[in-house]
């Protein structure tokens, strides 16, 4: 089975716990905001799924992470990002990216994040922001 769906939006990064004055942890509200963005847009693309479907499989995940090409660029690095021969270096880094999708959809599009046994993440640069996620049974 195969799951592929959008993000629309700049994609936010895990980041740590952040601490209050008196020691308390919590997370940031872009993060969770974030969370809740992708659960939402999943749920919109699969309404009805159930996480089940893909109970005790192993799963592979695809994350395409598309970054709004800076405005300061030139017309001519504007068409080398938009055909792939320019690539973001910037953050967010990729793995903190897929770190809070997974995250997201645990429950929802799959009952357990531990069952990803592989995973590729990549950024590219479009004219707006938006992430690509998608999820598949191996067989």
């Amino acid at each position: 089975m195969r799951i592929e769906f959008k993000i629309p939006g700049k994609a936010v990064a895990k980041q740590s716990f952040r601490y209050t004055r008196d020691g308390r942890k919590y997370t940031d509200k872009e993060v969770k905001g974030y969370a809740n963005w992708v659960r939402l847009c999943f749920e919109r693309a699969y309404p009805g799924h159930l996480p089940s479907m893909f109970f005790e499989k192993p799963l592979k995940v695809h994350i395409q992470a598309f970054l709004e090409i800076p405005k300061s660029y030139s017309k001519t690095k504007r068409v080398k990002c938009l055909l792939g021969e320019i690539r973001p270096t910037v953050k967010p880094d990729t793995d903190n990216i897929s770190k809070n999708i997974k995250d997201a959809l645990n429950g929802i599009a799959y009952p357990d994040d531990k069952q990803v046994v592989s995973e590729t993440i990549e950024k590219f640069y479009d004219d707006s922001a938006y992430t690509i996620v998608i999820i598949e049974d191996i067989q």
